[in-house]
């Protein structure tokens, strides 16, 4: 397992739309919205925003794609005759996605500490931590789902593009939603992805019951995408 997860981190790490979806757009988006919005409480609110979504577009889109990749190159099929289990390697390549993710998202915290001048507390940070590794971990599972749907990349591009722009748009990650109208608040509230942004903003505010109310809310969507992983995993397109 060790090789496994130490090969596809290095691999995962030098993909191109890494640096550029997952690192340079949040980052940049951050900064130049943080400081272009002339309001105390938005460079706080951006960076929360960007951290999740930069965590949505590795850990759900670009991993997508590299599941159906290695399962369109007949890896998954080729672990039926090699003594390793099937839940091994997909642990491993799920834990190297999720390093990486993790590691994504501390870029881009940093980049608010450092350049917006926000302060995280000692236990504010303490408290992200297991937020951003749950909510990883249950987009690359929903990953898996989305991959076992799709037979090429045109239809991954599709499936992911029709989650994702619904998730930001009607979330609070960018703007507030408070003036918005009553169906889009309504829709705000079911959306798991305003759940993970949620938490990330109580964790920086050290609002506990609610951080804890978002944190069970991520964990059941992580528990709900790994059933659905692995009941519609494919091991071939055949």
């Amino acid at each position: 397992m060790k090789t496994i997860f130490n090969l596809t981190f290095k691999s995962a790490s030098r993909d191109p739309f890494l640096l550029l979806w997952s690192i340079i757009l949040p980052i940049g988006g951050a900064i130049g919205l943080g400081f272009f919005i002339k309001s105390p409480d938005y460079p706080e609110h951006i960076l929360t925003g960007m951290i999740a979504v930069s965590i949505l577009f590795y850990s759900f889109m670009t991993t997508s794609f590299a599941i159906l990749t290695q399962r369109r190159r007949g890896v998954y099929n080729l672990l039926r005759v090699t003594p390793m289990p099937l839940w091994k390697y997909v642990c491993s390549i799920s834990g190297a996605w999720t390093l990486i993710s993790f590691v994504c998202a501390m870029l881009v915290l940093l980049s608010g500490i450092f350049v917006l001048k926000i302060n995280v507390s000692v236990q504010s940070f303490f408290a992200l931590i297991p937020m951003i590794i749950i909510a990883t971990v249950g987009y690359v599972f929903f990953s898996f789902f989305i991959a076992s749907l799709s037979r090429t990349e045109n239809n991954v591009s599709i499936l992911t593009n029709i989650i994702t722009m619904p998730l930001l748009f009607s979330s609070s990650a960018f703007y507030s939603l408070n003036n918005a109208p009553e169906f889009l608040q309504t829709i705000n509230r079911f959306n798991p992805f305003q759940w993970f942004v949620s938490g990330l903003r109580n964790a920086l505010d050290l609002s506990w019951v609610s951080y804890l109310a978002d944190l069970g809310l991520v964990s059941l969507v992580a528990i709900v995408t790994l059933i659905l992983a692995l009941r519609t995993f494919r091991f071939t397109d055949v």
